[in-house]
C-alpha cells in the first residue's frame, strides 16, 4: 500500500517535476503492463543501443544482419528445413519497431506521458528465441512531457516512433528484396500494434484485430499457416 501511495504521489506532481525521476516512475508503470516484456531503466553488456544502430546505418554497414542470419539459422534447425531469408528479414524489422512502440504506446495509454527517447537513450536485449524480451529506457537520455489531449498525446508519440525507426527502415536488408508496402506497412502495424495492446493493458475495449498491411511470413514456415490478421487471408477486421 505504502508503495502504491508513492506512486500515486507522483502522479499528483509529475505535471510539476517531469525529469528523470519520473521517467523512472513511467517506465515502472509500463513494466508492470507489459505481459511478457520487461521494461527497464537499467541496461547492462547485452543491450543493443538504437544510436549505435543508427551509427552504424549511417555509416553504410548492415548491422541488423547478423541477428537476421542467427534467427534465420535458429528456425531452420527448429523446422528442419532451410529458411527464406525473407522470413527472419520480416520478423527482426518487426522486433526492432516493436522496441520502439512499444514504451511510448503504453506510456501514451497508461497516463498523460509522452515518453521520447534519444537513440542512445533506447535499446533492447534478446532473449534465447532472439526475439526482444527487455527493453531498456534511459532516463537521463529520454524527454517526457505531459500532454492531456489523447489524440495530440499520441500523436507526438507517433512522431518520436518514426524518429527513432525510419532511418534505419528505410536501409534495412539490402540482402532482402521488400517492397515499400512492406517496409512501411511494418512500421504502422507495430505501432498500431503497440497501442491497441497499451489500450488494452489501460482497461479500454479495443475491438477486433485490425487487417496488417505487412505480412510476417509465417505461414512460410513448416505447419504453420496465416495469422488473423495477415493481409493474404482476408480474415482480419478491416481497418477503418
Amino acid at each position: 500500500m505504502e508503495v502504491e501511495r508513492q506512486h500515486d504521489r507522483v502522479d499528483a506532481t509529475l505535471d510539476a517535476s517531469l525529469g528523470a525521476d519520473a521517467v523512472r516512475h513511467v517506465v515502472g508503470r509500463v513494466d508492470r503492463a507489459l505481459p511478457f516484456t520487461t521494461a527497464t531503466c537499467a541496461g547492462s553488456p547485452a543491450t543493443v543501443w538504437f544510436g549505435d544502430v543508427l551509427a552504424h546505418v549511417r555509416a553504410g554497414s548492415d548491422p541488423l544482419r547478423p541477428w537476421r542470419d542467427a534467427l534465420g539459422g535458429q528456425m531452420s534447425q527448429r523446422h528442419g528445413v532451410p529458411v527464406r531469408p525473407h522470413v527472419p528479414a520480416a520478423f527482426v524489422l518487426q522486433w526492432w519497431c516493436e522496441v520502439a512502440a512499444t514504451p511510448l504506446a503504453y506510456a501514451a495509454a497508461l497516463g498523460p506521458w509522452v515518453l521520447a527517447p534519444s537513440p542512445a537513450g533506447l535499446g533492447f536485449e534478446l532473449a534465447v528465441g532472439l526475439n526482444p524480451h527487455r527493453v531498456v529506457v534511459v532516463p537521463d537520455r529520454t524527454s517526457l512531457t505531459a500532454e492531456a489531449d489523447p489524440a495530440r498525446r499520441l500523436e507526438l508519440c507517433r512522431t518520436a516512433y518514426l524518429g527513432l525507426v525510419s532511418e534505419v527502415v528505410t536501409a534495412y536488408a539490402p540482402d532482402v528484396k521488400m517492397s515499400s508496402r512492406q517496409r512501411w506497412g511494418v512500421v504502422s502495424d507495430m505501432w498500431d500494434t503497440a497501442v491497441r495492446l497499451a489500450h488494452g493493458a489501460a482497461g479500454e475495449g479495443v475491438g477486433p484485430e485490425p487487417t496488417r498491411v505487412s505480412c510476417c511470413f509465417i505461414y512460410a514456415l513448416p505447419g504453420m499457416r496465416e495469422c488473423a490478421a495477415c493481409p493474404r487471408s482476408g480474415r482480419g477486421a478491416l481497418r477503418h
